[in-house]
């Protein structure tokens, strides 16, 4: 597993030309001690059968499979049982030879316990001084010696005796927690009490969440191991042209490691979530999804649901990354249920490079992510809640949706987007908040729920139909028995009434605001005897508001949070229609299809591509078999002269049975049955701009 820091800064790296700016697929054995004596061309012959061609193997770091010299490395012992002592010489010889590309895997996070009794200042301590030691290995600090210097040795060491393509760096972050579990707090060795105080002013580095300082500390922290990716990067960069990093928002290849972990409840959409932050927000980098093949940590031997392994790859190919499968041990040695299907869309992603050169979002509707570092956790918590709920609810009404992260408003091309969502927006910076304003006047729309656009003081943004705050209900039990009332008019009883659950900030709107979804109080909801006495009352639910060329709609509450908690379709409908009215008539695809089918819309060197996934196996923590959609109808708005040329693949069981047709000037594509993916190319026939 991986752990890397929270997205911090907002500036976009430089992107550095490479192989990564193609499509590929990768594959990672992460290899335990015991297999020092693999052999690497029945490894390469499997990897190779599963459509991967590039190989990702553990080099150096915590164990070093070549004969390191470096005297705080640990030469795995077992080399000296294999002929010529040298598992990554054999390695990279034998891959290259077959034209496939190594990765070197390392791992900066642990020494042995010998390196650290010689080095103690590299040592994470604990609040209370200790050092945090799981089998034997002992953790240090990304702020310490070993990390921002000694790791550049190991990369020349190994630069310098082989022709890797590349490195992956494992568990690149600040350890507050180990393997076990076990909670041991803030590193308080003596680099980061010394760059703590000096980075941020305040004199006591916080012990554990929660701790005044604490959200401080998490962006130090991030901006640590940003500017050390950064450095490291250059440095790779300068000694190896054509090796490319892979890691976090300063690499060359931006990384996500879709996994299932106990205890996490499942978010379905994590996969696509994530690849479509980062292909927003740099869009100039490519992305690695790297799918684990065991359910966590604790059970690496047992095979990961083989569905669920699927839904991490085919979201990943669906939003443009490119899909990796990762194992223990040598391939071929543990048999994981699940790489049957990773191998099925790993070669469809080959074999369709064309269709993913290039891909990038494409999507009539942005909607925003809540910064990580905005807020103290319970905070950003709520509007995580909010954020979900309302993807969930757009995403089962087909609006194609691309995630942005708040935190890159300021850079990214808002531009190309009909309509921006802000579910409950943290406290906007002054950047963000101009960048929104000017979206808006400029022709843009914007629906926004909860506290978005809503100052501390009671004040709103000036891009937004509400003047003021008047009050604001948090309170769950205050909120008991309140509604929303969807269509107007006296009835305040049945269909017509939503529950407002979450929070409610109740607005004095601006006087050119147009109102709808009035509020209807509290009344007494028991005995049943005395379940009586709603009136509609004077507050609006909603206001909308034109501003320059553009329309703002605003919500103030938490409609996504209570469609994620009651699933309420009335609830999901409500702030769907908002979304989907703001978009208008000029959308770039309408679809008609089950409400399990996940829809997303891109652009390549191909032309327009749509992915089509099912989700019906979504179950419990995990996803099981699927049950096939039929009769999928995708239309295509003016496209009908792109008919000639349209094509149809279905990703895991060969070409579909699909009928492309046109309406007047439209484009019809009517998909009979979608199993697992299915996806649509719409070639560009001329000089039209589609999102």
């Amino acid at each position: 597993m991986t752990v890397t820091e929270p997205r911090a800064a907002v500036e976009t790296a430089d992107v550095r030309p490479g192989w990564w700016h193609e499509p590929f697929d990768m594959f990672q054995t992460n290899l335990r001690e015991i297999d020092a004596l693999l052999d690497v061309e029945t490894v390469l012959d499997a990897i190779q059968e599963h459509g991967a061609g590039v190989w990702l193997l553990n080099v150096g770091g915590i164990l070093s499979h070549f004969p390191s010299t470096l005297p705080f490395q640990s030469r795995n012992p077992l080399l000296e049982e294999r002929p010529g002592g040298d598992l990554v010489g054999d390695a990279i010889e034998a891959a290259h030879r077959r034209g496939v590309r190594l990765l070197a895997r390392m791992d900066f996070s642990k020494v042995a316990a010998r390196v650290a009794d010689e080095h103690p200042e590299w040592c994470f301590r604990s609040p209370s001084g200790e050092r945090q030691v799981y089998e034997g290995l002992v953790s240090v600090c990304p702020s310490a010696g070993y990390y921002q210097d000694r790791s550049l040795d190991i990369i020349d060491e190994i630069l310098d005796a082989y022709p890797v393509d590349g490195f992956f760096f494992n568990w690149f972050g600040f350890n507050e927690v180990d393997y076990g579990g076990r909670v041991h707090g803030v590193c308080h060795c003596d680099a980061c009490a010394e760059a703590f105080v000096r980075e941020t002013g305040i004199e006591q580095l916080p012990s554990f969440a929660g701790d005044p300082g604490y959200l401080e500390w998490k962006r130090f922290a991030a901006a640590t191991i940003d500017r050390l990716t950064a450095r490291i990067r250059g440095h790779i960069a300068e000694r190896a042209p054509h090796a490319g990093l892979i890691l976090g928002r300063s690499a060359d290849i931006l990384f996500h490691e879709a996994n299932n972990a106990l205890g996490r409840p499942l978010w379905p959409h994590a996969t696509s979530e994530s690849v479509s932050a980062f292909r927003v927000a740099q869009p100039g980098k490519p992305v690695l999804v790297n799918a684990v093949a065991f359910i966590d940590m604790p059970y690496r031997l047992a095979s990961e649901q083989p569905e669920m392994f699927g839904q991490y790859l085919l979201q990943a190919v669906s939003r443009g990354a490119n899909p990796s499968t990762y194992i223990m041990g040598p391939a071929g040695l543990i048999d994981y249920a699940c790489l049957a299907p990773a191998g099925v869309v790993t070669r469809f992603h080959r074999d369709h490079a064309d269709l993913y050169a290039g891909l990038a979002p494409a999507a009539d509707v942005g909607i925003v992510r809540p910064n990580p570092l905005a807020a103290p956790a319970e905070v950003q918590l709520a509007s995580v809640a909010e954020f979900r709920g309302l993807f969930s609810a757009l995403l089962e009404r087909h609006v194609a949706v691309d995630v942005v992260p708040a935190e890159s408003l300021p850079v990214v091309d808002l531009g190309r987007f009909r309509v921006l969502v802000l579910p409950d927006l943290i406290a906007p910076t002054a950047e963000e908040d101009a960048a929104l304003e000017a979206f808006v006047r400029a022709g843009g729309r914007v629906v926004a729920t909860g506290r978005s656009g809503i100052h501390a003081d009671g004040s709103v943004v000036a891009w937004l139909p509400g003047a003021r705050q008047r009050s604001l209900e948090d309170d769950a039990e205050a909120l008991k028995s309140s509604y929303v009332q969807r269509g107007g008019g006296p009835s305040v009883e049945g269909s017509d009434l939503v529950p407002v659950r979450g929070r409610l900030h109740t607005l004095a709107w601006r006087s050119d605001a147009r109102l709808r979804h009035e509020f209807v109080p509290r009344a007494p909801y028991g005995p049943p005897e005395k379940a009586h006495g709603h009136v509609v009352g004077p507050v609006s639910a909603c206001g909308v508001f034109t501003l320059g060329r553009g329309r703002a709609t605003q919500v103030p509450w938490t409609v996504g949070a209570a469609y994620r908690e009651l699933g309420l379709t009335a609830i999901r409908d409500l702030i769907a229609d908002l979304v989907i009215d703001a978009v208008g008539e000029d959308g770039t695809v309408g679809v008609e299809a089950s409400e399990h089918v996940e829809v997303s819309v891109g652009r390549s060197r191909a032309g327009l591509v749509v992915h089509v996934l099912n989700h019906s196996g979504q179950r419990r923590n995990s996803f099981g078999p699927t049950v096939p959609v039929r009769g999928t109808r995708l239309r295509f708005r003016g496209r009908a002269a792109d008919a000639v040329g349209t094509r149809v693949h279905h990703v895991t069981a060969g070409d579909v049975d699909a009928t492309v047709s046109t309406v007047g000037d439209d484009l019809l594509v009517e998909i009979v049955e979608v199993v697992d993916g299915a996806v649509v190319v719409v070639p560009d026939g001329g000089d039209r701009d589609d999102a």
